[in-house]
């Protein structure tokens, strides 16, 4: 079912295809949504999650008793977006499109629905989570201990690899993003992203055109990056051991 984006789950494990028709079978409806348009606002009732099929999504969260939104997050297709927030009464971050975007929608209700009727892709979602976890933990780390260039060649890298996880990587990145964006999601100031980036030109790493970024030399971002080695796990024998066709009833 190519209709269904999946690239999230693939990274542990490949879903059989009467686990693609149950994931595509959760969603209540699918939206489409306008360039900077808000799909969730924080402080609302938790009623659903999000799966991304096409664009790019940021997360944000309000600061400084509301007088600014601090971007802590990327998304990209095949992300569930809202996921923090099913732990709470009410959302917990802002979701807004920043690309013309589709999500599926999906009820809690029906997602709960999975770890019962199809574990696996339940425990593959977990896998995810924990894997946000300690790309949380590497940039709490890369914001107290390193450098400017290091922190934005990391989100360079990071939404290169992003990019890459499903077939769309180039060394081109067209990020749609403020220089205000790029500087929360590195942990800067916008002065500085701005003087990090003309040291990265200056370095022949990349070239810039507006809001697109040109890598002249991955190896060397990759390098510069210091991004902790940390190969995923690929067909878990405690998640091969579980079934593969999902319970389908009622």
């Amino acid at each position: 079912m190519e209709h269904v984006p999946v690239q999230r789950f693939c990274e542990f494990m490949t879903p059989s295809t009467i686990e693609l028709q149950f994931l595509d079978e959760l969603k209540s409806d699918q939206r489409e949504y306008r360039r900077k348009e808000v799909i969730t606002r924080e402080g609302e009732k938790v009623a659903n999650v999000f799966l991304l099929r096409s664009g790019w999504v940021t997360s944000s969260f309000a600061v400084d008793s509301g007088k600014r939104n601090q971007l802590v997050k990327l998304h990209f297709p095949g992300d569930v977006l809202g996921l923090p927030s099913i732990a709470l009464t009410k959302t917990a971050e802002t979701l807004i499109a920043a690309t013309p975007t589709k999500v599926d929608v999906i009820p809690i209700e029906r997602l709960a629905s999975m770890f019962e009727r199809a574990p696996r892709l339940a425990f593959t979602l977990f896998l995810s989570t924990q894997q946000e976890r300690l790309m949380l933990m590497d940039h709490l780390a890369a914001v107290s201990h390193t450098s400017a260039q290091q922190r934005v060649a990391a989100l360079l890298m990071y939404v290169h690899r992003r990019l890459k996880l499903f077939g769309e990587c180039s060394d081109v990145l067209d990020l749609p993003m403020s220089q205000q964006q790029i500087a929360d999601a590195a942990g800067l100031t916008s002065v500085h992203v701005n003087r990090t980036l003309g040291e990265l030109k200056r370095a022949d790493l990349i070239c810039t055109e507006g809001k697109v970024i040109r890598l002249l030399d991955i190896d060397r971002l990759e390098e510069l990056a210091a991004f902790p080695d940390r190969a995923s796990v690929r067909n878990p024998w405690w998640l091969t051991s579980i079934g593969q066709q999902p319970f389908m009833g009622d």
